[in-house]
């Protein structure tokens, strides 16, 4: 009897000695990517318990999850398929299956998987969130708010289905104070939820609202190196004419990412609004060298150059604008102007 237990007690406790080292280590810090050693480390345990035990759902659900946790998706697909050969109403095999296709953009077959998931799982959350971004991308937005509803009957602390929902009356009703409102919710739920904070963000300094601030301080806060956001608080400073705050801001843009050629650009722009020709000429130029491919970064060049009356190189740029947007009036007009003088 005791042998007999023990060989069916030694499998499960092999399995849970691998979950509980697995979670561990990612509850160490869930924001930061993987360490690619500790990742095959852990992957290689896991190989060899599921090697030792096939069958086993709940080892194959955390392989397949940890795979698309690593872009991995064929490997993430393989596992999620073979749960379904298992299990075909598995909750966690739909899941994972949907969101392997999802990744691969077979938008329909992630769909069809995560309906099924919903049907034979009437009290399921997660797919039903899933389910609902989908159909919010794809401006299904009837869908999408039904299963959000469900979703907060189900359990009113979703901070991702309020964040959809205000997603889907920002683009149905235009309702911006009321999106907002279900945005601000799901963020007191979940204060470190950095997507919904930058929605408020671009939502509030879309009305110039200086509240836009404080919650780019927020995403500071939780993401301190992230170009994108200093450059969302120069254009706030730069539409409220605030050009010293908007210069700190893009300077520190362009040194956390020396390719943001965006910030280069309204540097530039605002040295030529005070008048400052070398110095706009000079920022211009780091912003074509950021990204080649910048009519606008040229024209900018050209104005400098026109305006010092260096006419000649300022059709070089007014071409050369031309020659990347053919359409760009502004060049267009220049070059004409530009040939009259010379």
């Amino acid at each position: 009897m005791t042998r007999g237990f023990l060989r069916i007690l030694y499998p499960i406790c092999c399995f849970f000695i691998v979950l509980f080292f697995t979670e561990c280590s990612n509850s160490k810090d869930s924001s930061a990517p993987e360490n690619t050693t500790q990742f095959k480390s852990e992957t290689d345990s896991l190989n060899d318990y599921i090697s030792n035990y096939p069958n086993d759902i709940q080892s194959l659900a955390l392989r397949s999850r940890r795979y698309l946790n690593n872009a991995n998706l064929p490997y993430a697909d393989a596992d999620a398929n073979a749960i379904l050969e298992l299990d075909s109403l598995n909750h966690d095999g739909l899941l994972l299956k949907g969101e392997a296709n999802y990744l691969s953009n077979s938008t329909r077959l992630s769909r069809d998987y995560w309906l099924r998931c919903v049907e034979q799982h009437p009290d399921e959350i997660e797919c039903r969130l899933k389910l609902a971004e989908l159909y919010s991308i794809v401006m299904q937005y009837d869908r999408s708010t039904e299963l959000v509803n469900k979703v907060m009957d189900l359990d009113p602390e979703q901070s991702i289905a309020y964040f959809i929902k205000g997603m889907n009356i920002r683009d149905t009703d235009g309702d911006t104070a009321l999106a907002l409102s279900y945005i601000q919710k799901s963020i007191d739920i979940d204060p470190t939820y950095f997507s919904a904070i930058d929605m408020a963000a671009v939502m509030t300094a879309a009305q110039n609202n200086p509240l836009a601030l404080s919650y780019y301080d927020r995403l500071l806060e939780l993401q301190p190196n992230n170009s994108e956001t200093y450059y969302k608080i120069g254009m706030f400073n730069l539409n409220s004419r605030d050009f010293n705050g908007a210069l700190e801001a893009f300077t520190k843009a362009t040194q956390l990412n020396p390719e943001n050629a965006e910030s280069f650009f309204n540097i530039a722009f605002i040295h030529l609004e005070l008048g400052l020709l070398s110095d706009a000429r000079n920022y211009f130029t780091k912003s074509i060298e950021a990204r080649e491919i910048n009519h606008r970064a040229f024209y900018g060049r050209g104005f400098c150059w026109e305006r010092g009356g260096d006419l000649r190189n300022a059709e070089k740029d007014y071409s050369r604008a031309l020659s990347l947007n053919p359409q760009h009036k502004a060049s267009q007009e220049a070059l004409i102007r530009i040939r009259k003088e010379l």
